[in-house]
């Protein structure tokens, strides 16, 4: 039974990470149409060979989604940590081939800080203040005034002090400058770059929408689907900031 129950889990995980990676890249690279095809007269022999790769919508249609809700209801601190780590890897890619000089490499170490912030840091955060730290605080009733407290202490407290500065952090770390200069960067982009409000632009009506209308055990979904735009936002604002602090 044990082994049973382990196989199940392996099964689901496996299912959300190849969903996740599948929406992703789907999001990140929208493929390019297929050139119109010219048939002839010269033979009537039906093709059986077909040149092209499966679908976006053909791989979606062989996922058990089921098995993703399962295990999001289920495991919600793992898929959290798996949700936002494959997130923010991914939109940090992007944001680097937005801004990237033509035969610029990919800067692995950068992608290397925002997968640890995405996944270890926000996922795991992210899990423990909506599904055990608001419950206690607020209520477990999703009431009005219950999700507009939510709203007003995830993005005026816990924005400043807890969401945006670590970010900053662990690129410090990654990159080998002290914690001091880190948090001067963020600083820098608070005052200098409109950090906040770029952030607040983004959440409020987001979180809006999460704390009244999606289902607590898809709350991470969601907010890991928007937070890959914030995700590709905070990147490049950052990055554009340690530049123009090195041209300085």
């Amino acid at each position: 039974m044990k082994s049973i129950c382990q196989s199940r889990i392996t099964t689901a995980m496996l299912t959300t990470l190849a969903s996740l990676l599948l929406m992703s890249t789907a999001i990140a690279f929208a493929p390019a149409p297929l050139p119109a095809a010219h048939h002839t007269h010269s033979s009537t022999r039906p093709s059986t060979i077909s040149s092209s790769p499966p679908s976006s919508l053909q791989m979606f249609e062989e996922i058990d989604f089921e098995e993703v809700s399962d295990f999001y209801a289920n495991f919600p601190l793992q898929a959290a940590v798996l949700t936002c780590g494959i997130k923010a890897s991914v939109a940090d890619g992007i944001a680097q081939m937005r801004t990237r000089v033509l035969g610029d490499d990919l800067e692995f170490r950068r992608n290397l800080a925002y997968i640890l912030y995405g996944g270890i840091f926000i996922g795991a955060m992210c899990h423990y203040e909506y599904d055990v730290i608001f419950p206690i605080l607020f209520g477990a009733q999703h009431s009005l005034w219950a999700s507009f407290q939510e709203v007003v202490f995830d993005n005026f407290v816990s924005a400043p002090l807890l969401w945006l500065p670590p970010a900053y952090l662990f690129k410090a770390l990654v990159y080998d400058y002290s914690f001091k200069e880190g948090l001067e960067k963020y600083a820098h982009d608070v005052t200098e770059n409109g950090l906040l409000n770029k952030y607040w632009m983004v959440w409020v009506p987001a979180q809006s929408i999460s704390f009244t209308v999606v289902p607590d055990h898809l709350r991470i979904v969601f907010m890991a689907t928007v937070s890959f735009f914030w995700f590709i936002k905070l990147s490049t604002l950052s990055a554009e900031s340690d530049k123009s602090n090195a041209d300085a």
